[in-house]
């Protein structure tokens, strides 16, 4: 798949609220042997300094490579469609500075739905200053919210969970499909995506 937008590492600074914090971790450089490692290639070993948003202990996003790789169909359908976009969950951001950063974007605006006023506080005034009148962030439950009226998203992006595989993603997955579905043209999901690259090896 090709896209326009390259990765790139998030810029978010460091700081924290309530239980959540954004960190700048570092991997350092150590004698590594791609061939030899297994896994798909957007998983394999790459140092560099990056940043984390965890709850507690709880990692929920990184600026990692195969974090940028496995949002890629997002990425490419709102860089393809333009117009206005719904993403349900905040993180880094990185989604949505992926759908805007391209100088010829002709994404308009990233509607994004979130649930933790913490999250918002530490990550969306770096989005608004980046990206200003281009980002609408919306504190509320995404199995929840509903879009005022007349909305219409050309593409809705979810990914609420930490991690892809837990048990509760597949009944969500449903709900916000099902939920979504009336204002959105296309719609994809981060555990979908993320378990197709893990079948790519």
């Amino acid at each position: 798949m090709n896209t326009s937008a390259e990765y790139f590492h998030s810029e978010v600074p460091a700081g924290s609220s309530g239980a959540w914090a954004v960190e700048k971790v570092s991997i350092p450089e150590r004698a590594y042997d791609p061939a030899a490692d297994p896994r798909p290639d957007c998983f394999k070993f790459r140092p560099g300094v990056y940043t984390c948003l965890r709850r507690e202990q709880t990692q929920f996003m990184t600026d990692l490579y195969d974090e940028w790789w496995t949002q890629r169909p997002a990425i490419a359908e709102a860089l393809a469609r333009g117009g206005d976009v719904l993403v349900t969950g905040l993180g880094l951001g990185l989604v949505a500075e992926a759908m805007l950063r391209p100088a010829d974007s002709p994404v308009r605006r990233v509607t994004i739905v979130e649930f933790s006023p913490d999250v918002i506080r530490l990550v969306e005034p770096y989005l608004a200053a980046r990206y200003p009148g281009k980002v609408e962030v919306v504190e509320a439950d995404a199995l929840r919210w509903e879009p005022p009226a007349g909305r219409r998203f050309a593409v809705g992006w979810h990914d609420i969970w930490p991690d892809p595989h837990a048990p509760v993603c597949e009944g969500e997955m449903r709900r916000l499909e099902e939920r979504y579905r009336r204002w959105c043209d296309w719609q994809g999901f981060w555990p979908k995506t993320y378990a197709e690259a893990v079948a790519s090896r």
